[in-house]
């Protein structure tokens, strides 16, 4: 078995999300935020574990610069660089990578797969090499700039770690928008594409979670597709369907009921793969309750555009499956008027 030297984890949070934030006159925190501060510093083997937490885009500033940032998506640049700059200066060869993100933040993290997988980890610190890498990267027109083509080769070659570094966990929160982003307003929408949503044959485990009852129309999920080779060489890859609008998935709400499901199923996930997690945080913290409260996310200006039901189950390349509380949450016994039974959820098998 190959000894490993360190964990090395990102957590970068959706748009104006952050440590402190209030709803319903109580401090919230989002999965991404409860997830790092449930990672334990080292595991049982004495593995260290060393992590990193990126605020939402739109998080600081005036009233008005978060709203500018958050519907243009000014930042994002800036958030996916921090963040691999943070592994750049950790890593080491052996090392295990991990990466989680919600909302704006899973595009974060998805993003920053596709940029390791493109150019590697550059091998110093110099800022110069990592933006050229980073331009490497977000260069669509040139196919000899994509991970197979001669330029990102050699760029690897001559500047990265003289390993292929893989990812071994990605775990996301929601991932929305048409470039994998609610609401942009940017004048260059087709330089933050995701190249390609195949998930990079560079992962080893990737979790999905999603929002059945979003109907916000910007807020459209993006899913991955996984290709028959790196599931022959033994990826694994779920896209799981939970109960809630968008927030209720990765968190946010005062009532943490819904999202909370979703987050004990993250990190079982991970832990699963051996990243450490300290018991008593969960056992505190974590208060799955399938009969939380189901809020209404789509309101003006949202609503103003209108609706749309999410499809569920539709690409069998997506791995995509329900959770068991989606159905617990069916059989409640709700009023009529408060029932749960949405239209886009099949027949329980």
């Amino acid at each position: 078995m190959e000894k490993i030297n360190k964990r090395i984890i990102t957590c970068s949070d959706g748009t104006w999300n952050k440590p402190g934030d209030v709803d319903e006159g109580a401090y919230v925190r989002t999965n991404v935020q409860k997830i790092f501060e449930a990672i334990c510093n080292e595991d049982g083997n004495g593995v260290k574990q060393i992590k990193y937490y990126d605020e939402g885009v739109g998080s600081t500033g005036s009233e008005l610069r978060r709203i500018i940032d958050g519907a243009t998506g000014y930042g994002l640049d800036e958030n996916i660089l921090d963040a691999y700059k943070f592994i750049i200066w950790n890593y080491e060869i052996g090392d295990e990578i991990y990466l989680f993100g919600f909302s704006r933040g899973a595009y974060t993290a998805r993003s920053l797969a596709g940029l390791i997988r493109t150019v590697g980890l550059v091998k110093n610190n110099d800022l110069r090499l990592i933006q050229q890498a980073y331009d490497i990267y977000r260069d669509r027109n040139d196919p000899d700039k994509n991970p197979n083509g001669k330029t990102a080769e050699q760029f690897r070659l001559q500047y990265s770690q003289p390993v292929e570094v893989k990812i071994k966990f990605i775990g996301v929160w929601d991932t929305v928008g048409e470039l994998g982003i609610p609401f942009m307003m940017m004048h260059n929408k087709e330089k933050y594409e995701f190249h390609d949503t195949t998930l990079s044959s560079y992962v080893d485990f990737a979790y999905h979670a999603l929002a059945i009852d979003e109907q916000r129309k910007s807020f459209e999920p993006t899913l991955w597709e996984q290709s028959d080779k790196a599931r022959q060489a033994g990826q694994t890859m779920e896209q799981r369907w939970f109960a809630g609008v968008h927030s209720n998935i990765g968190g946010g709400y005062a009532d943490e009921g819904l999202s909370d499901i979703t987050l004990d199923w993250m990190i079982k996930k991970a832990a699963a793969t051996n990243l450490a997690f300290e018991q008593g945080y969960i056992d505190g913290q974590i208060k799955r309750n399938k009969a939380g409260t189901l809020y209404d996310s789509n309101k003006p200006p949202f609503s103003f555009i209108g609706a749309h039901i999410r499809e569920l189950l539709t690409n069998p390349n997506a791995n995509e499956t329900i959770d068991d509380s989606v159905y617990e949450r069916m059989a409640l016994d709700f009023s009529p008027e408060e029932g749960y039974s949405p239209e886009n959820v099949p027949v329980r098998p």
